[in-house]
């Protein structure tokens, strides 16, 4: 299952502890996160509230960068060192 949503309660209601979930901070207050677990994969772009990215910190690992290479068919996630 792919789910592509700007909702971010769609995102926080499909987190588990059996995935992994990646998010970065974009434009002014826009964010886009993507996570993955076995059967699953949720991706989301677009404004948190103060109390979803609360949430979504304790769930995710903030990275640099999150990118999609559709030719490559790869997510590149660029993590700050």
């Amino acid at each position: 299952m792919v789910v592509k949503t700007t909702n971010p309660q769609t995102l926080l209601d499909s987190i588990h502890e059996l995935g992994v979930c990646f998010y970065c901070k974009e434009d002014g207050d826009e964010y886009r996160a993507v996570y993955f677990a076995a059967n699953r994969e949720v991706w989301f772009s677009g404004k948190l509230t103060q109390k979803q990215l609360e949430g979504l910190r304790t769930e995710a690992k903030q990275v640099k960068t999150i990118e999609v290479d559709e030719l490559a068919g790869e997510i590149i996630i660029t993590e700050e060192s």
